[in-house]
């Protein structure tokens, strides 16, 4: 931080000071007590872990997609048996995250019915349904994929799946969960 203050410092030489004096303090001593408040702020932000995302260890977010054409009855927890991320080793067993501490996380699902089906997902948080997701490929062989997001407040191991609230065929490699910290 006073590596900064000294290159405000030449910048602003070729000012004249009367420009600068601003109720008995000039510009560059506002500068540096500003500098000085925001290295305090991190050094203390860092001390306490107040930073987003960020609690002394590894980040926590994964990323997955299906791996086989699967029908799901209602009330059934979707397989994402393909693990592209698992960043913090929160995403357990192919079927739900567990959050590592409680705070906020945000997660993001792709549902892709087999062509001419529907798929009515939700995100549940132990079980109990939070954001839901409708999706519908039509009557024809044309196939569509929905997506939907949610941000969640949640307590340190609260599990977090995809359920499907119909039943529905749904295509490998073109669904996928993912979630990470805030």
């Amino acid at each position: 931080m006073r590596t900064l203050c000294c290159y405000l410092c030449l910048l602003f030489l070729a000012i004249p000071q009367e420009w600068l004096a601003v109720k008995g303090y000039n510009l560059m001593t506002h500068l540096a007590h500003q500098a000085d408040a925001l290295e305090y702020g991190l050094k203390l932000a860092g001390k306490y872990n107040y930073g987003y995302g960020y609690r002394g260890g590894a980040r926590v977010a994964f990323s997955a997609y299906t791996s086989s054409s699967t029908s799901y009855s209602s009330g059934s927890t979707v397989k994402f048996g393909n693990v592209v991320t698992n960043q913090g080793s929160a995403f357990k067993s192919y079927y739900y995250f567990q959050a590592p501490h409680a705070g906020l996380y945000a997660f993001s699902w792709t549902i892709r019915p087999y062509s001419s089906n529907y798929a009515y997902t939700s995100v549940r948080v132990n079980g109990s349904s939070k954001v839901r997701s409708k999706c519908y490929t039509g009557t024809t062989s044309y196939t569509d994929s929905c997506s939907n997001f949610a941000i969640l407040s949640l307590k340190t191991s609260d599990k977090v799946s995809i359920y499907s609230d119909s039943t529905s065929y749904i295509q490998s490699s073109y669904s996928s969960f993912s979630g990470w910290e805030l």
